[in-house]
């Protein structure tokens, strides 16, 4: 049975993973025409400046390490909620409440009467009409250029109109309408179409797999760093130990897109962290780890009226904040941790050999903003189990607690509350807190 396991860059394929880096853009233009072939053989479209090809996925099957790499239908469907600047949660399934989200900003594009109303309800299709009119008075100019024939001009002209870019306004809004509906209604059919599709045969032929294999091993452990789900982690533990045990070339190493490079020794150190991640160095405590209280709740729900709707793009800004921000605490020398009633939708607490616990509340998707909405709290292991029942209003004041915000330099200072020296009682305080914790 095939499972979706990840998706890759296609820039970072092709930059990294290609045997000739001279036929770059061939490959792209390979990948983008069997994806153009695809969308136009549901939807009868072409659209001049966007081929949804940024990304392909990849599919496991049984115990293999990569299975089949395919067209990315999630893509395609992330830049139509994109297009249409629909308010999608980032959790949205994709079933009939998207549906219906998505129709509804269909209607709102069909009832636009002016471009600074597209160009505020909808800026990417604003942008295209923008684009499409240029694309067209660039026929214009090089139609009576050397070498050009009537042709070929004939041919783009046709293309243009084909991509439904017109310059009338109520033209393009008609257009638009009926091939986002049309994309809307009919996505399914798509996904059901890419999931007979492979390029597994291309990249086997043109592709170093050394180092697709080090990069798809990269995107396992990106997803397990991103996830609460042991079993889950347990699962791409036991792909990527079989990857380190195979004959594959892991001399070698490739740079993603973010510049990260990724290597023998990035793969071990990951590895590492997330073994120690999902053992048994955790406890689950019978209260609330730092609970609200009714101040908190009161100021909350006074914000909440004033509070806006978050964009994709704060959305995805927040994601990147609360993963970094997840990393970089699974990826310190803490000796355990205790997780309160709430879980992993409240506060955790890492506690170091220095005696010093450090409580942080957990990145949840569903709650962008626990990336950094809340205080991180700073207290003694000896001083944890009362202190840290107490509401947030009291630690803020209390003689024995550090409170510190995200700003820019958080990071830097929490490093330095790890690092910072202790005492032997201290290093004896964090252990026996341990131990207490363990035995609940």
């Amino acid at each position: 049975m095939e499972e979706k396991a990840v998706d890759l860059s296609l820039e970072t394929l092709i930059r990294e993973c290609s045997l000739n880096p001279v036929l770059g853009r061939e490959h792209f233009y390979y990948f983008s025409l069997r994806n153009r072939e695809n969308i136009h053989e549901i939807f009868k479209y072409k659209k001049f400046n966007d081929d949804f090809t940024d990304k392909l996925s990849v599919y496991r099957r049984d115990d293999y390490i990569i299975g089949m790499i395919r067209p990315s239908y999630e893509e395609f469907l992330k830049k139509i909620i994109t297009l249409l600047n629909a308010k999608v949660q980032p959790r949205q399934k994709d079933d009939e409440k998207l549906t219906e989200i998505l129709l509804k900003r269909v209607q709102v594009l069909s009832e636009i009467k002016s471009e600074q109303e597209l160009k505020e309800e909808f800026p990417y299709l604003y942008r295209d009409l923008q684009d499409g009119r240029a694309y067209y008075n660039n026929l214009q100019k090089i139609r009576g250029q050397e070498g050009y024939t009537e042709e070929q001009y004939a041919s783009g002209e046709h293309y243009y109109y084909s991509c439904a870019l017109k310059k009338s306004l109520q033209n393009f809004i008609k257009s638009q309408t009926e091939l986002y509906k049309r994309f809307t209604i009919n996505r399914h059919s798509l996904k059901e179409l890419q999931e007979k599709k492979t390029y597994n045969s291309y990249i086997q032929k043109n592709f170093n797999m050394d180092k697709l294999y080090m990069y798809v091993i990269h995107e396992y452990l990106n997803k397990c760093e991103k996830t609460n789900n042991r079993e889950e982690i347990k699962k791409y533990i036991t792909i990527i130990e079989k990857y380190l045990n195979s004959e594959r070339d892991k001399t070698i190493h490739i740079i993603t897109d973010e510049g990260i490079k990724v290597d023998l020794d990035n793969i071990n150190k990951r590895l590492y962290n997330l073994k120690r991640r999902i053992s048994d160095n955790s406890s689950v405590v019978d209260w609330v780890l730092i609970p609200e209280g009714k101040e908190y709740h009161k100021v909350t729900k006074e914000g909440e009226a004033k509070r806006l709707v978050l964009t994709k793009e704060e959305i995805e800004h927040l994601k990147a904040k609360g993963e970094r921000k997840r990393i970089f605490y699974e990826s310190s020398p803490y000796i355990a941790k205790a997780i309160g009633l709430r879980k992993y939708r409240g506060y955790i607490a890492y506690i170091y050999e220095n005696g010093n616990v450090i409580l942080d509340r957990e990145y949840n998707e569903d709650t962008p903003k626990s990336a950094s909405g809340d205080a991180i709290y700073v207290l003694k292991a000896e001083d944890f189990e009362v202190l840290s029942k107490q509401e947030k209003p009291t630690l803020r004041k209390h003689p024995k607690v550090e409170h510190m915000n995200h700003t820019k330099t958080w990071e830097k200072r929490v490093l330095e509350k790890i690092e910072e020296d202790a005492t032997r009682e201290q290093t004896e305080q964090a252990h026996q807190l341990v131990k207490r914790l363990k035995e609940k």
